[in-house]
């Protein structure tokens, strides 16, 4: 299996003098996972951006759901999102989706409120723990309110007071930095949106340059991407995304000949009404000449 540098010894190079295009990046879903499980620190960055708290804030970070390396991962409905306990008293589901399957609503909603059950037997309801399910997507959710990073609560309908601080859902939109709010930007946001999209060493550097834990996130990359049976891992996710675009544009283009096939029929149907109703007005016509002809 090639490494991302070819020929070159594995003991000669490092994260600060890796170049040229990055095999496997962010975007990778297995990637994406493996990285905030191996480096707890980029995970806390990463989730000290996303949810707006100071690092002194998190004492503790637990991933719930580690990747079983003896799993199949190559399967394209097998979900790859984080499910975190923060200080004990938050659960956190994180996920990175790169195509739309236009579910996203409803799929978040579902794994929100699996999160958000969160009781044991004989506990009062009011101990029910805080849960956010937070989507990193690389396509935008509403084109009509584009907007780069977006929460969203359950709230009262007329005077929309919040029903409840304990049920969020937030979406980072990847595809939309370029409107991130002067907020988004001082919590950084900003840049770990560009540390995904970065295809290259040289931009993954120069995004990360000053910045202790992204520097860390490079390294953990570039380590990942130097193992075999991680590259084995990422190439399955990449190979199940392009077996899901495949049966996606077949299916596309089965549907767009049954359309045309649809409308053909739809057409040829409208003609033979048309005829038949020209025939029966012939035939209405031909019996009134009998009549009078009598």
């Amino acid at each position: 299996m090639k490494t991302p540098l070819d020929n070159v010894p594995v003991s000669s190079i490092d994260f600060s003098s890796a170049t040229g295009k990055i095999d496997y990046t962010l975007m990778n879903d297995y990637m994406f996972h493996r990285v905030m499980e191996r480096n707890q620190n980029v995970l806390k960055g990463l989730l000290c951006s996303l949810l707006h708290l100071d690092p002194e804030n998190i004492l503790s970070l637990e991933i719930l759901n580690p990747i079983d390396l003896g799993t199949a991962v190559d399967n394209k409905d097998y979900y790859l999102d984080i499910k975190i306990s923060l200080n004990n008293h938050s659960f956190i589901n994180l996920e990175l989706q790169v195509r739309n399957e236009h579910n996203w609503p409803e799929r978040s909603l579902v794994y929100l409120c699996r999160l958000f059950d969160n009781l044991h037997t004989g506990d009062d309801y009011t101990e029910v723990k805080p849960a956010f399910h937070i989507g990193i997507l690389d396509f935008t959710l509403f084109p009509e309110q584009a907007e780069f990073y977006a929460s969203y609560k359950l709230l009262n309908e007329k005077n929309h007071r919040k029903y409840s601080d304990k049920f969020t859902l937030r979406v980072l939109d990847l595809t939309q930095i370029q409107i991130a709010t002067e907020e988004d930007k001082a919590y950084g946001l900003d840049r770990w949106a560009k540390l995904f999209k970065a295809t290259t060493w040289e931009d993954f550097k120069m995004i990360a340059a000053d910045d202790k834990i992204m520097q860390e996130a490079g390294e953990t990359v570039f380590k990942l991407n130097w193992t075999d049976s991680e590259r084995y891992m990422c190439e399955a996710r990449e190979e199940a995304r392009r077996s899901w675009n495949t049966l996606h544009k077949l299916l596309a283009n089965a549907e767009a000949e049954l359309a045309e096939k649809n409308a053909i029929i739809a057409k040829r149907d409208s003609i033979i009404v048309e005829k038949d109703s020209i025939i029966a007005e012939l035939e209405a016509t031909i019996a009134d000449l009998k009549g009078n002809a009598k």
